[in-house]
């Protein structure tokens, strides 16, 4: 009994060699996409380096429920002061604010209709790791 022909050798080794090929590459891209940051995750990463709030003061009026605070941005990018999040024992109440703060810019801002009650606040910005508990 004889063994194949190289002809038919070489056009099984390519299919082999293809067929791993294949599978690798599939790996691979499906590894690289879960392990790197999107682009936009990117452009957001850069466009906050730099970026930092700091609370100067805050206050709540009960009797009007207005709650107000004054914030200093210390950082060197300009940031987006989006909401404030209003942490009760039982619930959250998110209030938008939408006011823009350049760099070494100290801005005062109100909210209306917080009720009393809360026992801390969180001030977002439009960068995810800038924020202020207070």
């Amino acid at each position: 009994m004889k063994g194949i022909s190289p002809l038919v050798a070489t056009v099984l080794l390519i299919a082999i060699t293809m067929t791993l090929a294949g599978v690798i590459a599939l790996w691979g891209s499906s590894f690289v996409r879960t392990s790197l940051p999107t682009e936009n995750q990117t452009q957001t990463v850069q466009a906050c380096t730099g970026g930092s709030i700091k609370l100067i003061s805050s206050s709540y009026n009960a009797t009007s429920q207005i709650f107000s605070a004054t914030i200093y941005n210390d950082g060197s990018q300009k940031l987006t002061i989006t909401n404030i999040t209003f942490i009760y024992p039982n619930t959250a109440e998110e209030k938008p604010v939408g006011k823009d703060i350049s760099p070494a810019q100290v801005i005062v801002f109100s909210v209306d209709n917080v009720t009393s009650g809360y026992s801390s606040y969180i001030v977002s910005t439009n960068c995810p790791n800038i924020y202020i508990k207070g």
